[in-house]
């Protein structure tokens, strides 16, 4: 039998995937790295007394802030939008980031 071709026909075929896997990893890097980040900056804003959504803005990030009260507890939460890298390659141009002191 004639086997030549069969190796470009599977790189073919599975580079787009390697692609597609790779870029997903990426950005979910990404919005993993940003809600870590959303923590720690809420987590100071608390400790140090300050305005949330200030000391948000001076960090680069826009936010929307919703209070909410669970249990007698105040809770905010915070959310804000982070650029897509790979993701605008399917129409996705940010995620929404959610971060919560509950």
């Amino acid at each position: 039998m004639n086997k030549k071709g069969q190796s470009l026909v599977i790189f073919v075929i599975v580079l787009p995937l390697l692609i597609l896997a790779l870029a997903t990893i990426v950005d979910v890097g990404l919005m993993y790295n940003a809600k870590i980040r959303g923590e720690r900056l809420l987590e100071e804003a608390k400790e140090k007394n300050l305005d949330i959504k200030e000391y948000f803005k001076i960090n680069n990030l826009n936010v929307e802030i919703k209070n909410n009260e669970t249990n007698d507890k105040n809770c905010d939460i915070i959310n804000y939008r982070v650029e897509s890298v790979f993701g605008k390659i399917i129409k996705i141009n940010d995620y929404l980031i959610e971060v919560s002191d509950c």
